[in-house]
């Protein structure tokens, strides 16, 4: 069992990118209506915003899952959503212009769609196609402490500090992130299992492009995620509005563009 079982040495990496990655998909979508509404932006500018970032994520999970595919550096897939997460963070405390923060958005979602697929490749890149279900269901239940502990500390900070400070956590986590994923060992990564071959297998793996567009189960699954995206991405952002009280604006009006 253990040429199956990657040594511990290049596992608490790896756990501990799953624990800091889980802020990072969603640490600031609950908040940055409020604290948009809070500097006097007007709900259907805050919606548009947002909507614009969710529909470029949507639109570019596709080819950033087949470039993270084929890449033979998962490691970088990991960087490039960290450093977007902290360029989010950082965009919408400096500016609250309309184009910077839509920027934020869609960098936000090019956080959110390549991480997943960045760290499921690492993880089946190490621990094989034998060990991946047992190594990836660890990963969960780090991935979900994180998402818990995230939530916990975003809404005390919040609570306490304000809502800048989720940001600046946010941005954190993200930093950190990057600092696990280099951890792990580069040639512990097996590229081409990390792409869907088998161990004994000498043939080229087969294209996901390809696979997605010949298979039509799979086209239909994609149809339907895409369709509750749509939906469920905008809830939560949509209930902290709701729920916090109404701030009056200071200097401009709700209904005037904040650009």
């Amino acid at each position: 069992m253990t040429s199956r079982s990657p040594s511990s040495p290049r596992l608490w990496p790896l756990f501990a990118l799953n624990f800091f990655m889980a802020d990072m998909q969603s640490g600031i979508g609950p908040f940055i209506g409020v604290f948009l509404q809070d500097r006097g932006w007007a709900s259907g500018l805050i919606g548009t915003a947002m909507t614009i970032g969710n529909v470029a994520g949507m639109l570019i999970t596709t080819p950033v899952g087949g470039f993270i595919d084929a890449s033979r550096n998962k490691r970088l897939w990991v960087v490039i959503p960290g450093v977007c997460v902290v360029l989010a963070s950082a965009i919408i405390l400096i500016s609250q212009n309309f184009w910077a923060v839509t920027f934020s958005q869609v960098a936000q979602s090019l956080a959110s769609a390549a991480i997943v697929p960045a760290v499921t490749g690492i993880t089946l890149g190490i621990a094989k196609q034998k060990g991946f279900n047992a190594l990836n269901g660890r990963n969960q239940a780090f991935n979900h402490a994180g998402n818990m502990v995230g939530a916990a500390l975003s809404g005390w900070l919040g609570y306490s500090y304000g809502y800048v400070s989720v940001f600046v956590l946010a941005a954190a986590f993200g930093a950190i992130a990057i600092a696990c994923v280099l951890m792990i060992p580069a040639k512990s990564i097996d590229d081409r299992v990390a792409r869907g071959s088998k161990e004994d297998d000498s043939k080229a793996p087969p294209d996901a492009m390809t696979m997605l567009l010949r298979h039509k189960p799979l086209l239909v699954l994609a149809l339907a995620l895409a369709i509750f995206h749509l939906g469920n991405a905008a809830i939560v952002p949509l209930y902290g509005l709701a729920a916090s009280p109404k701030t009056r604006p200071t200097g401009r009006a709700l209904s005037q563009p904040p650009w």
